[in-house]
C-alpha cells in the first residue's frame, strides 16, 4: 500500500503542471517524441524538425526519469520502476517512451506523465511491483490460482 500511494503521489505531483490535457488542450506526446527521435538520429534535414515539440518530449521524459530515479534511490523508498544499475541516457528513455506510445497509440492524448510512467514501468518493472499487481488482480477478480494471472498479465490490462 505504501508503494502504491508513493507512486500515485509521484505521478500526481509531476503530472499536474505538465499535463496540457488538464488545461483543455490535447497534447500529442507521440508526435513530440517522434520529432525528438528524428533530431537525435540526424537522418532528417534539421529544417524539417519541429524543435519545440522535440524539446517538450525531451524535457518531460528527462524530468520524469530524473525525479523517479532520485525518489526511488532514497533508502527505504518504495520502488515501482527499477532502472538499470548502469543508468539510461535521455536518448534511450525517449526511444522507450516513443515505442510505448506507438504500441498504445489509442492513449496518445492521455496525460504525458501517466504515459511516461507506463512506458518506464513496462521497460523497467521491479519484480515486487509485478507480483503486487498480479496479486491485486487475482484478489479483485477472485481468481483461485495466481499462475494464470501472472502469465496473462500485460500493462494494457491495468
Amino acid at each position: 500500500m505504501k508503494s502504491a500511494s508513493a507512486v500515485a503521489w509521484l505521478v500526481l505531483m509531476t503530472g499536474y503542471s505538465g499535463s496540457t490535457v488538464a488545461q483543455g488542450v490535447k497534447s500529442d506526446l507521440l508526435e513530440q517524441c517522434t520529432e525528438a527521435v528524428k533530431a537525435m538520429e540526424g537522418t532528417v534535414d534539421p529544417i524539417a524538425i519541429d524543435f519545440a515539440k522535440a524539446s517538450r518530449c525531451l524535457g518531460l521524459v528527462d524530468g520524469f526519469a530524473g525525479a523517479a530515479g532520485y525518489y526511488e534511490s532514497k533508502p527505504g523508498a518504495p520502488r515501482s520502476i527499477c532502472f538499470p544499475a548502469e543508468g539510461t541516457t535521455v536518448g534511450e528513455s525517449v526511444r522507450i517512451v516513443t515505442e510505448y506510445l506507438q504500441d498504445y497509440s489509442e492513449r496518445r492524448y492521455d496525460s504525458p506523465t501517466v504515459l511516461i510512467f507506463g512506458a518506464f514501468l513496462a521497460a523497467y518493472p521491479c519484480t515486487s511491483t509485478l507480483l503486487y499487481l498480479c496479486l491485486s488482480r487475482a484478489r479483485t477478480r477472485r481468481v483461485q490460482h495466481l499462475r494464470p494471472a501472472v502469465t496473462n498479465f500485460t500493462l494494457a490490462d491495468t
